[in-house]
């Protein structure tokens, strides 16, 4: 187990469990990340663009069936929540890119995800747990 991981705990729970699971499989796929950078530089770098790939398509899903159930339930902090997650991703993509271009690692780029994951399910998304009981 690589000393980055990210081990779930139910303090991340928004009390949905729809996006509680949603949550812990972008868990699964950023400690994946963060393991390829342990398996070697060659091996590591194929491994990490095809989790990274993976990653950034669930998350995208993921943030979208957020949004939606937050409109349902007439989250009224919505509209910042989504630029929370436009930021986010265009982000991670500027950093996926400089990785493509040989200017960055993928630890830590991973770490960046992690860091990013946990406050936003342990802040942000906190915020709105209130509305989904």
């Amino acid at each position: 187990m690589n000393e980055d991981n990210i081990v779930w705990d139910d303090v991340y729970s928004v009390g949905s469990a729809v996006i509680d699971d949603q949550h812990k499989k972008l868990v699964v796929m950023i400690n994946e990340l963060l393991q390829s950078d342990q398996d070697g530089a060659a091996a590591s770098k194929a491994v990490f663009a095809k989790a990274f790939s993976k990653a950034g398509e669930y998350a995208q899903t993921h943030f979208h069936e957020e949004e939606e159930i937050l409109e349902k339930v007439g989250y009224p902090n919505l509209a910042e929540h989504k630029k929370e997650h436009i930021s986010f991703m265009a982000e991670v993509w500027k950093e996926f890119d400089l990785f493509n271009k040989g200017n960055g690692s993928p630890i830590n780029l991973a770490r960046l995800l992690k860091k990013w994951l946990m406050n936003h399910i342990a802040v942000i998304d906190k915020q709105y747990a209130p509305y989904l009981k």
